[in-house]
Parts: C-alpha cells; sequence; structure tokens
C-alpha cells in the first residue's frame, strides 16, 4: 500500500516538514529508494541524511538542520517508525474456516469468525473467542479458553485447563500448561510432585518461539497483560510475570518466583526459584539473580569477556578472595589499633 507522507504524519502523530510526498514502504537509512521512509534515532548517524535515497526520514525537531529532504518529526523516531512501519504492512490475516484435516472434539463451538489449521486438534469444553487462529498441527487439550483475536501458529501445544486472553500471539513450539519440575527425593528414587495448578495468560501477551510456560503445582503460573516473552524462555512452575515486562531469549525463571511490571530481562538472564523481583528492574544479558531484588534499577553479574590465558588467572584468583578479604580486613584491624 501507499501513503501521502502528510496523511502519515497525522495518522501517526507526526509533524511534517518540508514537502508532502507518497510513500510506498518503509527501509533502513543505507538500503532505502525513492518512494520509502527511512528513520534517525542516534545523532551519529545524522550524515547519512545527505546520501539516503529515502524519499522521506523520521527524526527529532533539534536535529531539523541537517535534513534537506522531506521529513517527520517526532520525539521518539524510533517509536513513530514502528507505528509507520505497521501501518504500510498491515498484518494478515488467514481466512476464516476449518480444515477438513482438522479434529475437533463434539460439541465444541467454532466462531464462523475463526481458523482452524490443517491436522490441527480441539480437545473437548474448549472455548474459543472471535478470529482465533489455530495454525497447523496445534493442540489445544480440554477446557482451555482462548480469547478474541489471539492467534496460535502452527506445532503449538496448550495443556488443559490454560486461560488465555485477548489479542495474544503464541509461535511455533510454544508449550503451555506442562507439567512443572517437581520432585522429592524417596529413598534413592525421586517422587514426581503433582502438578494441580493451571496457567492464566492475560490479554497482548507474546511468546516466542519453542518457549515453554509451566502449569502451578499448587497455585497458577500467572503471565499478565502485555507481557513480552522472547524464544527459547523457560518459565516456571507458579511464577507470576508482571505487566508488560519483556523477556529476552534464552532466560529462565525457575519456581515460584516473582517478577514486577515493565521489567526489562535481558538475554540468557537466569533467576532463582523462590524470590521476588520488584517493578521497574533491568537487567543486562546474563545476570544470575540468586536473591530477592528489593528496590528498583539495573542490575548486572557475570564475567566480562578477555583472552583465555587472562580469564584463566583471573578464574584462579578468584577462589582467594575469601582469604584475600580476611587477610585485608585483619590488616585494617591492626592498622587501626596502632
Amino acid at each position: 500500500m501507499a501513503i501521502k507522507l502528510s496523511d502519515l504524519a497525522q495518522t501517526i502523530g507526526c509533524r511534517l516538514h518540508g514537502e508532502d510526498c507518497l510513500i510506498e514502504n518503509v527501509a533502513d537509512i543505507d538500503s532505502a529508494e525513492a518512494g520509502q521512509l527511512a528513520f534517525i534515532y542516534n545523532p551519529k548517524y545524522l550524515d547519512k541524511i545527505s546520501t539516503t535515497n529515502a524519499s522521506a526520514i523520521i527524526t527529532r525537531e533539534e536535529w531539523l538542520e541537517n535534513c534537506d529532504k522531506s521529513a517527520l518529526i517526532a520525539e521518539n523516531p524510533r517509536l513513530a517508525f514502528v507505528k509507520a512501519t505497521r501501518l504500510l504492512n498491515p498484518e494478515k490475516v488467514a481466512a476464516s474456516g476449518v480444515c477438513a484435516s482438522a479434529v475437533i472434539a463434539e460439541g465444541v463451538n467454532i466462531p464462523e469468525s475463526a481458523y482452524i489449521g490443517p491436522n490441527a486438534v480441539i480437545q473437548g469444553n474448549v472455548q474459543l473467542g472471535e478470529n482465533v487462529q489455530i495454525g497447523a498441527g496445534s493442540v489445544i487439550c480440554n477446557d482451555v479458553s482462548i480469547g478474541n483475536n489471539t492467534v496460535i501458529h502452527p506445532n503449538v501445544s496448550i495443556e488443559h485447563h490454560t486461560t488465555i486472553g485477548d489479542n495474544c500471539i503464541f509461535y511455533s513450539g510454544v508449550v503451555i500448561g506442562t507439567d512443572g519440575f517437581g520432585y522429592e527425593r524417596d529413598g534413592e528414587s525421586y517422587l514426581k510432585i503433582p502438578q494441580l495448578g493451571n496457567v492464566q495468560i492475560g490479554n497482548n501477551v507474546e511468546i516466542g518461539a519453542n518457549s515453554t510456560v509451566d502449569r502451578g503445582a499448587l497455585h497458577d503460573t500467572i503471565i499478565h497483560d502485555g507481557v513480552k516473552i522472547d524464544n527459547l524462555v523457560q518459565i516456571g512452575h507458579n511464577v507470576v510475570i508482571g505487566r508488560h515486562t519483556v523477556i529476552s531469549a534464552q532466560s529462565g525463571v525457575a519456581g515460584s518466583t516473582t517478577v514486577g511490571e515493565y521489567c526489562l530481562i535481558g538475554g540468557g538472564v537466569s533467576i532463582r526459584d523462590n524470590i521476588e523481583v520488584v517493578s521497574n528492574v533491568m537487567l543486562t544479558g546474563r545476570t544470575l539473580v540468586s536473591s530477592a531484588i528489593k528496590e528498583p534499577g539495573s542490575y548486572s553479574s557475570g564475567i566480562l569477556v578477555d583472552h583465555s590465558k587472562n580469564w584463566r588467572k583471573n578464574a584462579l584468583r578468584f577462589k582467594h578472595l575469601d582469604e584475600l578479604a580476611k587477610r585485608l580486613a585483619k590488616l585494617e584491624k591492626a592498622c587501626q589499633s596502632e
């Protein structure tokens, strides 16, 4: 689709600077061509404005002196670019209907607006909202409830008694409601602890490919509204994730831990069980959270990359930190007594 730059400005809340033009799509500023819209979000890229072939640029008011072409002025150019991208590239919605190879339990009501893909399985007492899409090969188990406009991509498994809100997206390989990891030592073996809770997922939640959310042991696992979970993330049983928290790939939250609202969790972060992380916390990549975080802010752990030879030396010295700390304390005490 194509749209006038002036109309685009009005729709996404920007101010038009310069001449109007027709925008067909968006592009990176280095590869943009005529008819495309690019953006500048950092002043170090301002020199690219003079070399780009884009018809228009999204930029900030204070950077206008560097812009000799049509522009959209935004306080947050990156956010404005996302809005423009969504407008120029609307999501494709699958046609409604039920594929002949789908297996649907007797008595399940499929709304006329819903789509059920090839070889999908819908078990008993499932409740589906309007415009729900169930991709090929996905399995929706007994007593699951899925809200309006939720999209389940191919090969997703939603286990029994899971509740899912409106406008959610689950990508391929997602498993919701599998048993939590719970065992008790019984002599020389382990006895499995029954997982009797369920999973509750709010509205506008997105879960990336091959991520898993375990069902609760006694209490429910709860993913609140607006949470965004990347690929390859593990959410343990009884975990509660607060509204609009974002979790990056290869992270894990162990059982019975509560994460607050508007947290940003980087890639490869590990959060231990039975603790609380308050709202508005940022955890940088590879951070290990071994105790509760009670104040908002940015937290990090881990050792920065180094040459292997130096890293091995420092790793050996790390083993002596406790001894060195005790020696230092003893020296300080001796100095104070003199």
